[in-house]
């Protein structure tokens, strides 16, 4: 969790929504006494991202995205000549 005065939540609120975006929490003191937090909206605030949870359509995440390290994954490469449209139905005819 990262901790802000009111000041500094005053003179850098973007730095913080940027902590939010990424899924923490801010706790903003008041002369090292907590009196506000920032936390991310949760999807299940939509009713729509609700009624499919409880559809059990999806599910929420299990635990929170390692942004950083998720964009440095390669991305996978076909063999040169194949065409994603014929790995897809390979992918099909095996049963995937």
């Amino acid at each position: 969790m990262v901790h802000a005065s009111i000041t500094e939540a005053r003179n850098g609120f973007s730095g913080l929504l940027k902590h939010v975006r990424q899924g923490e929490s801010v706790l903003i003191t008041d002369r090292g006494k907590p009196v506000a937090r920032l936390e991310p909206c949760l999807a299940s605030d939509d009713p729509r991202i609700a009624r499919l949870e409880a559809e059990g359509v999806l599910s929420p995440p299990r635990e929170k995205l390692d942004l950083e390290g998720f964009l440095k994954v390669r991305l996978p490469r076909l063999p040169d000549g194949v065409r994603a449209s014929d790995a897809v139905t390979a992918d099909r005819d095996e049963g995937w």
